[in-house]
């Protein structure tokens, strides 16, 4: 664990480096490096710092001319390292590309899942093979360019040339700069802007036809049919021709889902969704910054403006170096797309959370040899309870099935023995009367997750005890340090990446976030002008006249501390032990 910062640290711009004995941990960029890296060391650091600073024996750093240059060398040390503790595009390297091979004689057309330093432009990335052959099969419809492999063309037509798909060059049927054009159109459709291609088109058609070439004008005129064919399918959705990307976002989990529109010449012209993931939850900022990077850093086109929901770190940066415009929009036509993007990732999201995956898979066989289980744990249940100071006191019951959340499932509880503040004893309540409900209908779980430590796993052991003597796997989950406390009384910790680990967590999270969700729902419906009654400095009078000003009780409990100070008679003290209590 690394106890202070280096000392002879610079106050310069650069990358540093937080590596244990075998990895990279994590990659950061810093205006300052010494300021940087003395944050993490404050107390004022979050988890995530504290996280880092535990499993890390060593620090270094590299020193740039400036930010453009060091937020370029974290981007791409990223990429190289995939450290654990920074967002990753899920996949990254595995996505698939559209490359032109310009710096060919006669350039091909095709997918690549690899970017080399060649000088050819790259389109993508796309998120699965299906979306780029539909690209290339609209691409080889339009455009006759030839499709053999090889830099190097063959001296004989094939097929493609007999049904019309290829201009053949290897017979001499095209000239080389006729051939280039065609390239250039291609690139330039790949780029979204069929408008132009269309007028360059119809154009080269028509000087053809006076030219007496009528086999070339004939290739102009399909081209044309298929532009115009396209065009027609497309959703005008915007009245001006600015080129953007229209980014949606949603995080659950530690999970991202970022859906782009792709806006060209006011038409949509094609939409993908990518997904990035932190093993801690992280801020939307620090997903949007992390993708822009990943997405465009490579890109042979950028549109001429980002449209983004949210601010993003280091935004004056990123446009600089990707050359482009970044905006949020507040209202209008681009609000409401960009409303319809974030939808768009909500729902890609949530599908992707509740699909059976390779990675669930793996996390339920970790868990079984961790805790060396009989059978998979197919069906988990994890409990929490939420209240303040012994009010509105609920728990929460989740049930996760082949590790995916069975949400129908789910079940929530009002304390209705324990009266005081007492966590350990309202989870052996919540506890005892869902296992008396499940052996009523015989389903009773493989694992049971507590919230909590100790006191809150013995409390769960006993009531379970109390009806059918211990025989389903329980351990508790704290918070602070992801410590696993066992019914044995040991206390285990996994690796962060753990995918058993992980599953945990996801469940334990969804637990507080249900208990939580009740809890505020109670109290908001709790919490109506009879709470005013219990403020001993508030009366009749005082009552009425609040009321007279916000409308409605429901209106004081969303009120600021300085909206109530504005009510006559309401001073500043008064109006901060309103707020105080309603809170």
């Amino acid at each position: 664990m690394l106890i202070e910062p280096i000392n002879d640290t610079p106050n310069l711009t650069g990358v540093y480096h937080f590596r244990n004995e075998e990895e990279i941990l994590y990659i950061g960029k810093a205006n300052n490096l010494k300021k940087r890296i003395k944050s993490y060391f404050t107390k004022k650091n979050t988890i995530k710092d504290r996280k880092i600073l535990e499993q890390s024996n060593s620090l270094d750093y590299i020193v740039t001319e400036n930010e453009i240059e060091a937020l370029i060398l974290e981007e791409n040390e990223i990429k190289e390292y995939q450290p654990k503790y920074n967002i990753r595009l899920k996949d990254d390297k595995r996505y698939p590309y559209i490359k032109v091979t310009i710096k060919d004689e006669y350039p091909r057309v095709f997918y690549t899942r690899k970017i080399e330093e060649d000088g050819s432009l790259y389109f993508g990335p796309y998120t699965n093979v299906g979306s780029v052959k539909r690209a290339l099969r609209t691409i080889r419809d339009i455009f006759p360019i030839r499709t053999c492999e090889g830099k190097n063309i063959p001296y004989k037509a094939c097929l493609d040339y007999y049904i019309g798909r290829c201009i053949a060059p290897c017979i001499g049927k095209v000239t080389k700069k006729q051939y280039r054009e065609f390239i250039d159109e291609a690139v330039e459709f790949l780029k979204g802007k069929t408008k132009r291609i269309e007028k360059i088109v119809e154009e080269k058609m028509w000087n053809a036809s006076k030219n007496l070439e009528f086999e070339l004008a004939t290739i102009y005129r399909n081209q044309l049919m298929s532009l115009r064919d396209l065009s027609k399918k497309q959703m005008m959705i915007l009245k001006d021709r600015t080129s953007r990307d229209i980014i949606g976002i949603d995080e659950k989990h530690g999970l991202a889902c970022v859906v782009v529109f792709q806006i060209r010449d006011g038409k949509m012209v094609h939409k993908e969704h990518y997904f990035l993931d932190s093993i801690e939850k992280s801020y939307i900022s620090e997903y949007l910054h992390r993708f822009l990077g990943s997405k465009y850093s490579k890109a042979s086109y950028i549109p001429e403006e980002i449209v983004l929901s949210s601010r993003v770190d280091d935004k004056n940066l990123l446009e600089e170096w990707l050359n482009m415009k970044i905006h949020i929009p507040k209202r209008g036509n681009l609000k409401r797309i960009l409303n319809l993007a974030n939808k768009n990732a909500k729902l890609e999201l949530d599908r992707e959370l509740s699909r059976p995956t390779q990675r669930t898979t793996n996390a339920l066989i970790s868990l079984q040899e961790v805790f060396a289980l009989e059978r998979m744990p197919t069906r988990i249940e994890g409990f929490d309870i939420s209240n303040i100071s012994g009010t509105d006191s609920v728990g929460s019951c989740v049930v996760f099935v082949n590790g995916v959340p069975a949400k129908k499932e789910y079940r929530r509880f009002k304390i209705k023995e324990i009266n005081d503040i007492n966590d350990p004893a309202m989870i052996g309540e919540v506890v005892s009367r869902r296992i008396k409900k499940l052996l009523n209908e015989d389903n009773l779980p493989d694992f049971i997750l507590i919230d909590g430590g100790r006191g809150q796993l013995n409390a769960a052991i006993n009531a379970i005890k109390n009806l059918i003597g211990l025989e389903i796997p329980i351990i508790a989950l704290a918070k602070k340090l992801e410590e696993i406390h066992l019914p044995t009384g040991k206390i285990m910790s996994l690796p962060r990446n753990s995918p058993a680990l992980k599953l945990l967590m996801r469940i334990r999270n969804e637990a507080h976030r249900f208990a939580l969700d009740y809890h505020k729902r109670l109290r908001k419906k709790r919490l109506s002008l009879s709470e005013l009654d219990q403020i001993a400095q508030i009366g009749y009078k005082r009552k009425v006249v609040l009321i007279q000003h916000f409308g409605s009780g429901k209106r004081i409990l969303t009120a600021s501390r300085e909206e109530i100070e504005q009510v006559k008679g309401i001073g500043r003290k008064l109006a901060e032990i309103i707020y105080n209590y309603l809170h």
